[in-house]
């Protein structure tokens, strides 16, 4: 939750990007200052530095005077996000194994369980805000944020991208196994367990992303 002492620019650039993970800017779209202006009854000046902050993230793409584009996900996109995720939360996942407190890992596994929770509902938007809550809480515990940063807009994007088209067949059961998996490995202090579980994750979640972008080609 953002402090609400934080400036403007940055409270309106975390509802921009969770607006645009629940569709309200859908992927492809362009957005105008005078748009963003009007729909958060804000001055331009917070929404020009909110877009500058999320172009810096990947987030937006933007135009000179005319705002910004919402960028769409693609199969290159998949294929650079996700090398660059196995490489960074490979590094994150062993991190954490190795420097997580006991109430980190209870909280972990609440998440977890949270998730399952979720999936069994089979609510699209629910099942993208829980598997978010516990990835960035994990990635946390490996106490780097510029490595967080680096993937937090571009998997703002591919949150959005789920939202719309969903996922495959049977692939929340599997998200499930790898969720246990991964957490396991943390839980045990494991390093090399948590980085192959980490990487085992972000490969099946590419290679379902690019089933869903071929069916929907």
């Amino acid at each position: 939750m953002t402090a609400i002492n934080t400036p403007t620019y940055m409270r309106l650039r975390d509802q921009v990007r969770a607006d645009i993970v629940s569709g309200v800017w859908p992927l492809g779209s362009h957005v105008t200052l005078a748009q963003l202006s009007d729909h958060y009854q804000v001055s331009a000046n917070p929404v020009r530095e909110a877009l500058l902050q999320l172009q810096g993230e990947g987030a937006v793409d933007m135009r000179m005077n005319r705002g910004a584009v919402i960028p769409m996900v693609d199969a290159k996109y998949v294929h650079d996000l996700y090398q660059l995720r196995g490489a960074i939360q490979c590094m994150l996942a062993r991190d954490a194994a190795r420097l997580a407190s006991s109430d980190q890992i209870a909280e972990m596994m609440a998440l977890c369980a949270a998730y399952e929770s979720v999936a069994q509902t089979s609510d699209v938007g629910a099942c993208v805000e829980a598997n978010r809550r516990l990835h960035v809480f994990i990635d946390g515990i490996g106490d780097n944020q510029m490595a967080v940063d680096l993937l937090r807009g571009r998997f703002s994007l591919v949150d959005a991208y789920r939202r719309a088209a969903g996922y495959g067949v049977n692939r929340l059961d599997v998200v499930i196994k790898q969720h246990r998996n991964l957490a396991a490995a943390i839980a045990s202090k494991d390093e090399e367990k948590a980085a192959m579980a980490s990487l085992e994750h972000t490969n099946s979640a590419r290679l379902d992303l690019n089933k869903m972008l071929d069916q929907n080609a």
